[in-house]
């Protein structure tokens, strides 16, 4: 299976959150969905990868992460956090490249995802 956008809908009837899956399910980036479907949501997030600069923060205990935000359009963040800046970017640069082969599934938020 290749890299894959999941639409994790809650059964609470929340809001519909998403994951960018790598061949191997490893998350590279999350999000929210906001749009009305899941393919309109993708379009949106590739376009806001090739656009946008990431944002570069650092935490309280000194670990990387980056973030993209654009007005009236998504949040998308990556899944972890990075001992050094540059390992954060790297992982910036990897999901730009893996959201361009991205296809679309869907599935339903476990237990942990929920809280």
């Amino acid at each position: 299976m290749g890299v894959r956008m999941q639409f994790l809908e809650d059964p609470r009837g929340g809001e519909r959150l998403w994951r960018l899956l790598s061949g191997n399910n490893r998350p590279l980036a999350m999000g929210r969905g906001g749009r009305e479907s899941p393919q309109e949501e993708l379009a949106a997030v590739r376009r806001l990868a090739r656009e946008a600069e990431p944002a570069l923060r650092r935490d309280p205990e000194g670990r990387w992460r980056w973030e993209l935000a654009a007005d009236n359009g998504p949040d998308v963040r990556c899944p972890g956090v990075f001992a050094r800046r540059i390992d954060a970017r790297r992982a910036f640069h990897r999901f730009t490249q893996a959201v361009e082969l991205a296809e679309v599934t869907s599935g339903q938020l476990t237990q942990r995802e929920q809280r």
